[in-house]
């Protein structure tokens, strides 16, 4: 891939497999069941990426999870990126998830 990019060539597609992309999914729950997505990130290239900002999110919600939403419990977690559903997802990169999570929330709120 560097040999590429250092002669400004585009990366081959030929490699043999279908690129892998990953999301976070906030999922705001009730008790009994049912609920929504609350935000939705990706793409993410690598798994690991995913899980940081998942576990990121998880500990910013944990011990308040339930009072975020009153009567839905709020919950981060790694998930495929749709990419035909791409224009529901935000872009991580470069950003402050928590940041991105309190405007999700507040938009709930409001």
């Amino acid at each position: 891939m560097l040999t590429h990019a250092a002669a400004n060539l585009p990366l081959p597609d030929d490699v043999g497999m279908a690129p892998a992309h990953y999301g976070v999914h906030v999922e705001a729950r009730r008790p009994d069941g049912p609920g929504y997505t609350l935000l939705r990130l990706g793409p993410y290239t690598q798994t690991w990426l995913a899980s940081r900002d998942a576990d990121r999110l998880n500990t910013e919600l944990a011990g308040r999870a339930a009072l975020v939403i009153p009567g839905f419990t709020v919950t981060a977690k790694n998930a495929a990126f749709d990419v035909s559903d791409h224009d529901s997802y935000t872009d991580p990169h470069g950003a402050d998830v928590t940041a991105l999570l309190a405007a999700a929330v507040a938009g709930v709120s409001e």
